[in-house]
This record gives C-alpha cells, sequence and structure tokens, in this order.
C-alpha cells in the first residue's frame, strides 16, 4: 500500500484554551425530550433528520454566533469561513462573545440583545439568523422567550445543547444533537443526530455546517469545504483575550513570517508590529496564505506568548489568541527553565482508543492514549510539560488537576529548551477520517520560564496545503 499523505503544516496564531467547553452548565435543566422528534442514528450510520423540510429563502440574513461554556470565535472561525466561501460578505458574520465565568446567563442575554440591535443597524436586515452552542443554547432559549426579541430572528439553530418541547420563541428551529446527546430533541423543529459526532464537532464540522446552510437558505451549500483565497488577498483579524472571560488584553503584537521546515523566524525583525488597546483588537494584517507565520504577544513583566497555526489559507476575521490570566489554569502548568512546555488544541476532540482514532506526537513521542483522552472526556486541549521539573516523562496516566477538568488533560513530557530557543519541536496530527493524512506544526523550543506556546490545529482537513509554500 502506498504511504498516506502528509501534509507539512507549521505555525501561525491561536489560542491558549478557547475552545474548552464545560457541557454540564451547557445542558443544566433541559427540557424533557419530545418522543415525536427522537430517532437517533446507530453509530457509524449517516446523520438521521427528523422534521419540516425547511423553504428556500432568497433573503441573506446575517449569522449571529453563540458560544459555549469556556467558548470564543474560536468555534466559529471554521463555519464562517465556510459561510464566506459560499458568498456571504465579512459584514453579515458575527459572534456574540461574553464572559461564561459567570455564574448566570443574565449579562449574556442582554448583551446578545444589544448586538443583535447593533447588527440590524449596521446592515439594514430586518432580521438575523441565531446559532448557539452548549451554554449558548440556553442564552438564546432565554433571549428568544421574549417574544419582541423572537421577531427579530428568522431562524435559529440548536447545536447539542438543550432540549425542549417546541421552538424557542416560536422561530423555526434545526437542532443538531452528537453522540453525546442520541436523546436530545426540540418538538416542531428538524432535528439532526450526528452519531459518530463529538460535543464541539457537532458545532465545527462541514457536516454540520451543510445541515445549517441548507436549514437556512432551503437548499445544499455550493461547497463545505473552506476554499483558498488568492494568496495576496489573505487578512486576518481578532482578538488577544483573557479565557475564558473574553476580555481584551493590551499589549504588543509582533507577526513574524516562520520558515516552514524549522519554525525558525525569518529575518530580524518581525513583518508588523502592532498595539492592541483595551479590547485587544488587532488588523486586519495582510499575510502570504501559502506562508507559515507566528504571533507573539509581549507585556512587560509577563512571559511573551506564542501562537502557531496552520497557514492562513483564506481570510479569517475570527483569531483569537487567548491568554491563562492570573489564577487559571495554566498556573498549573510547571514553568521549568530549560524545559518547553506546550498547549496543543483543535476544535474537534481528540479521541484515542483504536487503530481508528486520532494520534498526536509531539517531538516524535506519541502522547494520546486511552488514558490521557479517553472519549468520554472529549479532549479539546492537552497540556504538555514536564512535571516536577525532574526531566523525566511519565506518559500513562493524566496529570492532576487537568484530569478533572471538563475537555482538558496534561501529560508529563520533558522537551529540551535552550535559552535562544534555537532548536525546533515537530507537533505531528494524524487526525480521525481523514484517509491517514498527517499535518506537522514546527515549533521553537522556547524555555517555558519566560515563554508560554500554544499550537492550535484547524478542526478540518480540507483543500491539500500540499500546494501552499514557505
Amino acid at each position: 500500500m502506498p504511504a498516506p499523505p502528509t501534509i507539512h503544516r507549521h505555525p501561525g496564531r491561536i489560542a491558549l484554551l478557547a475552545v474548552l467547553l464545560a457541557l454540564a452548565g451547557a445542558l443544566a435543566a433541559p427540557a424533557a425530550p419530545t418522543a415525536a422528534a427522537t430517532g437517533a442514528a446507530a453509530p457509524g450510520r449517516p446523520a438521521a433528520v427528523t422534521g419540516p423540510v425547511p423553504a428556500v429563502r432568497s433573503a441573506v440574513n446575517p449569522v449571529i454566533f453563540v458560544h459555549g461554556q469556556h467558548g470564543s470565535a474560536q468555534q466559529w472561525e471554521s463555519q464562517a469561513k465556510r459561510f464566506s466561501s459560499n458568498g456571504y460578505r465579512d459584514d453579515q458574520l458575527y459572534v456574540h462573545e461574553w464572559d461564561t465565568s459567570a455564574a448566570t446567563d443574565d449579562h449574556a442575554v442582554e448583551s446578545l440583545e444589544h448586538l443583535v440591535d447593533s447588527v440590524r443597524a449596521r446592515t439594514g436586515a430586518d432580521r438575523v439568523d441565531l446559532l448557539a452552542h452548549s451554554r449558548g443554547t440556553r442564552v438564546a432559549h432565554a433571549y428568544l422567550a421574549d417574544p419582541a426579541r423572537a421577531a427579530e430572528v428568522a431562524g435559529y439553530v440548536n447545536l447539542d445543547g438543550r432540549s425542549a418541547d417546541a421552538p424557542p420563541g416560536g422561530v423555526p428551529t434545526l437542532a443538531i444533537w452528537s453522540s453525546l446527546q442520541p436523546e436530545g430533541s426540540i418538538g416542531g423543529a428538524v432535528n439532526v443526530y450526528e452519531p459518530d459526532a463529538a460535543h464541539t464537532q457537532s458545532a465545527t464540522s462541514a457536516e454540520s455546517f451543510a445541515h445549517v446552510y441548507a436549514f437556512l437558505r432551503g437548499r445544499p451549500p455550493l461547497t463545505t469545504r473552506v476554499l483558498p483565497e488568492p494568496p495576496d488577498r489573505v487578512r486576518i483579524s481578532g482578538r488577544v483575550a483573557h479565557f475564558p472571560q473574553n476580555t481584551g488584553l493590551a499589549g504588543r503584537l509582533e507577526l513574524w513570517r516562520l520558515d516552514p521546515a524549522t519554525g525558525a523566524r525569518r529575518g530580524l525583525l518581525p513583518l508588523r508590529v502592532v498595539r492592541t488597546g483595551a479590547d485587544g483588537a488587532f488588523g486586519p494584517l495582510g499575510v502570504d496564505g501559502r506562508g507559515h507565520y507566528e504571533l507573539a504577544f509581549v507585556r512587560p513583566g509577563e512571559r511573551t506568548n506564542h501562537f502557531y497555526t496552520e497557514p492562513f489559507e483564506r481570510s479569517d476575521h475570527f483569531v483569537r489568541l487567548l491568554v491563562s490570566p492570573p489564577g487559571g489554569v495554566a498556573d498549573r502548568i510547571d514553568a521549568c527553565p530549560g524545559r518547553t512546555a506546550l498547549t496543543v488544541v483543535r476544535a474537534k476532540e481528540w479521541w484515542s482508543g483504536t487503530a481508528d482514532d486520532d494520534r498526536l506526537s509531539i517531538g516524535g513521542t506519541d502522547v494520546l492514549n486511552p488514558a490521557v483522552s479517553p472519549r468520554l472526556r472529549q479532549i479539546l486541549g492537552l497540556f504538555a510539560f514536564d512535571k516536577d521539573c525532574d526531566g523525566q516523562s511519565h506518559l500513562d496516566a493524566a496529570l492532576p488537576p487537568f484530569d478533572r477538568v471538563p475537555f482538558l488533560t496534561a501529560t508529563d513530557l520533558s522537551l529540551p529548551a535552550t535559552a535562544q530557543a534555537d532548536g525546533s519541536v515537530a507537533v505531528t496530527q494524524t487526525p480521525r477520517g481523514a484517509d491517514g493524512v498527517r499535518e506537522t506544526l514546527t515549533v521553537r523550543n522556547w524555555s517555558a520560564d519566560r515563554h508560554t506556546v500554544s499550537v492550535q490545529f484547524k478542526d478540518y482537513v480540507d483543500i491539500p496545503s500540499a500546494l501552499t509554500g514557505g
């Protein structure tokens, strides 16, 4: 048999924990499922669909996405680019970001109302389409409970969140359910059951996009792929923010072009240096859609945050560079001098345990196994660091307290670092469901006492990046 294709993708942007969603909070006190709306497909089969067939719509409404617990715009990046690939303009795509560390949703409902009003005023649209995931569906249900607010929403998409006896606010509704909720339902809605999808995957996948687009427009999308743009037309913009508060951070943001083979910076100076204000916003910044980049965030008296991702093959206006605040979960990482600590995230759960599941290697060491990333924990973010700074690796168990945090895990992996960061660390994934394709991001071996390193893989394998160069 021929060897599986290898795609080399090296640095760019990212998020420390952005995609980590607390399912328990999202699904608190759901309504009882409606028997007529259930009917999940058996595992391994295509999605099962129940409910009315949506009518074709000529109007293109602005789309607003509401993230879930510990979420941000990162769970919207892929789908926003798919909407853009199908002709939606940038001014038709929005995200509602809110502080999920708050105990109640009142502030989120109020700020969603302000956003809807602002989008309608800005675009001149009578109504918007609303999508919500996980705990975000709780916010959406509360918002739509007000008839005046519901009248401003043309269609609602409930992504693996709350069940209900009827469509919230009487708004036409699509509900998509992952393997975690095979009995979820919204009565009178279009209910789609994706038996092979995980919780976050149900919000970010191409399969879900096809259902969402068909529901909102009444016809299939032209493509479910993220289509590359001409390399010289790609622009990125976004925010630097604390996770999970989504509050902006002021500082200096450097954009570096990289050698794709080693992750080393090209040139003595960054391509761009911008100052972020209190909102953390930056951009748009022009990048080469075939290039590889590092975004470095620098603040006085703080460790430098280095963000690496795959090439920006299409303009991305929802880039989020998420930093753990003082007292956050990242404080539990041992920041050892002479050792590199990595955070690897993906908006599609890491599964392990069978030959068909994901594989992830860091510095040539496989780090996924049933003890570190069991399916039931729906792992989205993995920390790799030298526990106790002893120079030893122990990969047979998830490290506390990460083993008790929803969707997070950690492993004891000793990776040598140098003061000059003149070495490389290759991070390679073989994603499930991608016919054995391997993707590699190569980063520098920054010392953990002065630097953080975040690596994000895209949640899809689409147009082969073998077409891209350095």
